[in-house]
C-alpha cells in the first residue's frame, strides 16, 4: 500500500470513528423526548438569562470572565473563591432567623450588575464634581461627614479588618443632586501624598448620580491616588472581584441591616468584602500600592448637597435614629483590638439640630438626622454683573 493510499485508509477510518462517535452521541440525546429538550432548553435560559429588579438589568456572569480581570494588574490574579481566613470575631446576624436573599446565579456564574451607558456618563459626573472645578457656573457641593474614626496617631497600630452591624433605612427626601451614605472607609496613606493613598469603602447609599435613582443601594467603592484618576463605584471599572451568586454591588438593598466585615486575608493579602458571613467579593491585593494594612479605619454617614439646598437626612432621617453596632477593630490575626489601643474619635461636621454622632465603646455608633442645614454665603453678593 503506497504512501497515498495508506493516509487515504487513516482518513476514512477516523471518518468512519467520528461517524460512529456521532451516532453514539445521538443514541444517548435520543432518550429526551421533544418535550423533555424544550424544558432543558427553557431551564439553562432562566438559569442564565438577565433578570431585571427596579429598573436594573443583572447578569449571571461566568466567575472567570467578569469585568474585573480586565484590570491590566490582574493578567496573571489568581481568583480566590474558597480558603477565606474568616476572622475569629466576625458577626453574624443577631436576628434568630437570618433572611437569605434568594440564591438568583448558577454556580460557576456571578451576580453582576449590568452597566449602561447612563452609568458611566453619570460616572464621569460624579468625578467632574469631586475634582474642584473653577468656572464660575458651576454649582460647588458641600459634605457633612459624621462618625467614629479608629487612627493610629497616637502610636503606630496597624488595622486589618473591621466588622459591625450596620442599620439600613429606605430613605426618602434625598434629591437627585443630593447623597447620603452609610459606610465603612478602610484608609492607608491618608496623611501622605494623595498618589499613595489608598481607600476602600462599602455600605449603602442614596446615590442618584452612582445609581441613576433615589432607592437604597448596596455599594462599593476604591481608589489608589485620593479618588484622583482611579477606582470607582460598584463595578463600573475594573478592580473589585464578584465571587457572591446573590449580593453585588449596585443591588437595591432592601433587608433592615447588614452585617459588614472588610479584612485583609492573611494567605493571600486580598481585602475581603464579606455580608452575614457570606463572601461577596473582594478587592485584589495587585491594585493597590500602599494596602499591606490601614492605618484608619472610619464608619460614617456622609450628606452631600449643591451649596444652594439644605442638606439631606442621613441614617433614618431622626436625631441618632442609625446606628453601627457590634464594631470590632481587627489586628494582623485577625482578632479584635482591645478598646485603649483602637484610638476611637467621634467627628461630627454638623451639630444638632441637623445631624448627631454619638459613639460608646460599648452600645457602637449612634449617628443621622433630618439635615436642612444650608451654608450661609461668605461674602456678600458682588455688584458686578455677568453679561
Amino acid at each position: 500500500m503506497g504512501h497515498m493510499e495508506g493516509s487515504q485508509a487513516l482518513v476514512l477510518f477516523i471518518l468512519c470513528a467520528l461517524l460512529y462517535h456521532s451516532v453514539a452521541a445521538d443514541h444517548t440525546a435520543r432518550y429526551f423526548s421533544e418535550a423533555e429538550e424544550k424544558e432543558l432548553q427553557t431551564q439553562l435560559k432562566s438559569l442564565n438569562k438577565p433578570y431585571d429588579e427596579y429598573g436594573i438589568t443583572f447578569d449571571c456572569v461566568d466567575i472567570y470572565k467578569q469585568p474585573a480581570f480586565d484590570h491590566p494588574l490582574l493578567k496573571n490574579h489568581t481568583l480566590q473563591i474558597k480558603s477565606i481566613s474568616f476572622p475569629k470575631s466576625m458577626n453574624k446576624n443577631p436576628s434568630s432567623e437570618t433572611v437569605k436573599l434568594p440564591r438568583r446565579c448558577p454556580r460557576g456564574t456571578v451576580l453582576i450588575r449590568r452597566t449602561t451607558r447612563e452609568d458611566l456618563i453619570r460616572e464621569k459626573q460624579i468625578q467632574r464634581t469631586k475634582r474642584i472645578d473653577l468656572q464660575e457656573d458651576t454649582v460647588t457641593v458641600e459634605a457633612y461627614t459624621a462618625g467614629v474614626s479608629f487612627s493610629d496617631l497616637n502610636e503606630p497600630v496597624k488595622f486589618y479588618g473591621i466588622s459591625a452591624i450596620l442599620d439600613v433605612f429606605q430613605l426618602s427626601g434625598v434629591l437627585d443632586t443630593q447623597t447620603s451614605a452609610t459606610q465603612i472607609i478602610v484608609n492607608k496613606g491618608e496623611t501622605g501624598p494623595l498618589e499613595y493613598r489608598n481607600v476602600i469603602q462599602a455600605g449603602f447609599h442614596v446615590h442618584h448620580e452612582a445609581e441613576g435613582d433615589n432607592l437604597t443601594h448596596f455599594f462599593t467603592f476604591w481608589t489608589t491616588d485620593g479618588y484622583q484618576k482611579t477606582g470607582c463605584f460598584n463595578i463600573h471599572c475594573a478592580g473589585f472581584i464578584q465571587t457572591s451568586e446573590r449580593t453585588t454591588p449596585g443591588l437595591v438593598y432592601t433587608l433592615s441591616n447588614m452585617v459588614l466585615s472588610i479584612f485583609k486575608d492573611p494567605k493571600t493579602s486580598n481585602w475581603m468584602l464579606v455580608n452575614d458571613q457570606e463572601p461577596i467579593g473582594y478587592w485584589p491585593k495587585e491594585i493597590f500600592n500602599n494596602m499591606a494594612d490601614s492605618s484608619q479605619i472610619q464608619l460614617s454617614a456622609t450628606a452631600s448637597s449643591p451649596t444652594d439646598q439644605p442638606s439631606p437626612p442621613t441614617g433614618n432621617g431622626e436625631l441618632g435614629g442609625a446606628s453601627f453596632k457590634n464594631i470590632t477593630v481587627l489586628n494582623g490575626e485577625l482578632n479584635p483590638y482591645p478598646p485603649y489601643v483602637q484610638h476611637a474619635e467621634t467627628f461630627l461636621d454638623i451639630g444638632k439640630p441637623f445631624y448627631e454622632a454619638v459613639y460608646n465603646v460599648d452600645s457602637g455608633l449612634f449617628y443621622g438626622g433630618p439635615g436642612g442645614w444650608k451654608p450661609q454665603p461668605q461674602n456678600p453678593p458682588s455688584s458686578i454683573s455677568h453679561h
